[in-house]
């Protein structure tokens, strides 16, 4: 399957590609420290800093600045069109998914989203944006990240069930998965996120740019951006057993199993579903399946 492929290939390129801009932009720094007598300490910094700042300084030392100025910059453009994309599209599908109504508005909730987003963005264009821009990608971009791709692993592997998700994905490509997959979802990959959320946490320090320090009342705001994202899983988690009636077990149950409509959409897909649950389908039948329509409801 193309979706199959394009699950193992997409991050291997993904991580291929960072660790050769690593060689890139060190080769870069290099050159700039050689070339102005500093040490790499000096011109080495991150962030926003390295792509707005050193880099562009550099890229006027080498022959024919303007031509890799211009291919620095187009450059990034494409990469922050690319994120957006990622960005809108995860918003629509949230949003679409709890309101079924408005799939047939889809143009609209992305135009609606992308002018929210805009509207939010324009603090970052002010004087003090900079500074508003390293706060936000200090906590927000990091903490908050790696708790939820956490919190998403656990309860795919052991609230839902490896195995359930194993047998979805399955029934979707139409093959057998590789038993590698459900060891990593269910042990690999949580002992990793839990490493790297506990190092994150152990070994942060106070945020600060161009050689400033954050006052306490912007470090606080910063956790509270942070804790936005993050506050959003456990908060539905009181809210649906506060309203949902019965036990507190029986809420809990209810909370932590599949609804009764969760499946395919489509009614045909749904029937071979039913079949496949029931071990009547065969292989064939399978990769007629396609899975851009298995979506859960």
């Amino acid at each position: 399957m193309i979706i199959h492929r394009d699950a193992i290939w997409i991050p291997i390129l993904n991580c291929g590609t960072s660790i050769f801009a690593g060689f890139v932009v060190f080769s870069v720094l290099g050159f700039m420290a050689h070339r102005t007598g500093l040490p790499i300490a000096a011109v080495a910094t991150g962030g926003p800093s390295l792509a707005f700042e050193t880099y562009p300084a550099a890229l006027t030392m080498l022959p024919f600045p303007q031509l890799w100025s211009v291919l620095f910059f187009a450059m990034l453009y494409f990469l922050g069109m690319d994120s957006c994309f990622v960005q809108i599209e995860a918003i629509i599908s949230s949003v679409t998914d709890a309101y079924p109504n408005l799939r047939k508005r889809k143009q609209l909730v992305a135009m609606g989203s992308i002018f929210i987003l805009f509207l939010g963005s324009l603090i970052f264009v002010t004087n003090g944006g900079m500074y508003l821009l390293q706060m936000f990608d200090w906590y927000a971009a990091s903490v908050s990240v790696i708790s939820i791709c956490l919190a998403e692993v656990i309860v795919v592997g052991w609230t839902y069930g490896c195995d359930n998700f194993v047998r979805d994905v399955e029934f979707m490509l139409g093959n057998k998965l590789n038993p590698w997959w459900p060891y990593s979802w269910k042990y690999i990959t949580p002992v990793i996120l839990t490493l790297i959320f506990a190092t994150t946490i152990v070994f942060n320090t106070r945020i600060s740019y161009n050689g400033v320090q954050y006052p306490e009342w912007a470090v606080f705001l910063g956790w509270c951006s942070c804790m936005v994202s993050m506050i959003c899983i456990p908060g539905y988690m009181i809210y649906f057993l506060l309203t949902t009636k019965g036990s507190f077990k029986k809420r809990f149950e209810v909370g932590t199993s599949p609804t009764p409509k969760w499946g395919p959409q489509k009614a045909g897909d749904r029937e071979a579903w039913k079949r496949y649950l029931s071990g009547t389908t065969s292989d064939p039948e399978l990769s007629n399946i396609n899975i851009i329509r298995i979506t859960s409801l």
